[in-house]
């Protein structure tokens, strides 16, 4: 894989991990694992079909494990690696939180991107 590759799937690791509602999901993994979707909507306070959109985007991206369970989907974390990363964001967020939080720049990416399938 050459560096160009390796930088772009780096952004779409980003870009799946930039998104409050995956990152929940995978809190709430984190903290009990296995879940079925019904009981991440719980957690959450959502709709399912939120929930089930985002789930696949965290599967597509190879963040999470799907495994069928009768009726049920249960969805657990695929690696732990994934929980480092998000670990150190904190580690590092928490002494730039004043600037993280008031950056214009995201704001305004947040704020006027129109949401299409690449951004999900």
């Amino acid at each position: 894989m050459i560096y160009g590759d390796m930088l772009t799937a780096r952004a779409h690791l980003f870009r799946a991990l930039g998104d409050r509602i995956r990152l929940e999901i995978l809190e709430h993994l984190r903290e009990e694992s296995p879940l079925t979707v019904s009981q991440i909507c719980e957690r959450l306070g959502r709709e399912q079909n939120l929930i089930s959109h985002h789930l696949s985007c965290l599967k597509n991206c190879g963040l999470v494990n799907s495994e069928k369970n009768g009726k049920n989907v249960h969805y657990s974390i695929k690696s732990k690696k994934i929980l480092k990363i998000t670990d150190l964001a904190d580690e590092h967020v928490r002494g730039i939180l004043e600037a993280v939080l008031s950056c214009a720049v995201v704001k305004d990416v947040k704020r006027t991107k129109p949401k299409t399938g690449e951004d999900l």
